[in-house]
């Protein structure tokens, strides 16, 4: 399992730099700082409208830092991916991640089968693979019925559990369904909080392993399915006073993930080989 950053690792960090062309390449360098070697830019509009020339220089970038990039959008329409299969060749991304659903297009589950055929050959022979997220706005079960249906090796699922609770989708229910089509996974926690007055309860975000994820039950479940995928760090983070201490608290979240992914995740990881293997 090799363990990126994202631009959703990075959200608030980016609002105070402005998105930019120039913000991609402070990203990566921080990225390099954590000591890690793969980065998911996650929908990030402005990757849209970035001259061959600039994709060109983050391509190159990323490789002077030996960091491995991967690309992310929402939607499936037919010229989106074919705008983003052009993109991840210019970036050597070997992963599109998306969702069924756009800003102006929602497809059935029989329109969603239908384009993707249309596109996975192309996918195909390029050596790259759409992984469809798991969220609150679509069935856990339909995505899988999707990749089912399409039947291409280069489409599965981006599994992320904490996406789903906002549909009553239980987050191991979610990744014992997923788990088969797995090729993108986002690591990200959550605990629930009671509102100001007793009234309700907030679901929110916290540093990887500090919330109610079972990772213990994530590693097994990966290790029995032979899932070997890279696995993308990502944030619910509230804004916290100003965009200066939320910044700060951003940093101390991505050091407190990846401390407990190297001591906790990865350790369960080997276990779980030397116990079985």
């Amino acid at each position: 399992m090799k363990i990126g950053l994202s631009t959703y690792s990075f959200y608030w960090h980016s609002l105070s730099n402005d998105f930019n062309f120039q913000n991609i390449f402070t990203l990566l360098e921080e990225t390099n700082r954590y000591g890690i070697h793969l980065f998911q830019i996650c929908d990030y509009v402005p990757l849209e409208s970035y001259t061959d020339n600039e994709l060109e220089q983050i391509a190159v970038k990323a490789e002077e830092l030996n960091i491995e990039l991967e690309v992310g959008t929402k939607g499936i329409e037919k010229n989106r991916l074919e705008k983003f299969l052009y993109i991840c060749e210019k970036l050597n991304s070997k992963t599109l991640r998306t969702m069924l659903n756009s800003a102006d297009f929602v497809p059935t589950i029989e329109e969603a089968i239908v384009l993707l055929q249309e596109v996975m050959p192309m996918y195909e022979e390029k050596g790259i693979t759409i992984a469809l997220e798991t969220y609150e706005q679509r069935k856990t079960a339909d995505l899988v019925h999707i990749a089912e249906t399409v039947s291409s090796s280069n489409l599965g699922i981006c599994l992320d559990p904490a996406n789903c609770i906002a549909n009553l989708e239980y987050p191991n229910e979610v990744l014992l369904l997923a788990a088969p089509f797995i090729k993108n996974l986002h690591l990200k926690d959550f605990k629930f909080e009671r509102k100001e007055g007793w009234v309700g309860f907030s679901l929110i975000g916290t540093p990887f392993g500090k919330g109610l994820l079972d990772t213990k039950h994530l590693v097994r479940t990966l290790r029995q399915h032979h899932v070997n995928t890279n696995a993308i760090v990502e944030f619910w983070l509230p804004f916290s006073n100003s965009i200066e201490e939320t910044v700060s608290l951003e940093k101390q979240w991505i050091r407190e993930s990846l401390d407990f992914i190297k001591e906790n995740l990865i350790e369960q990881w080997r276990n779980y080989d030397e116990q079985f293997n």
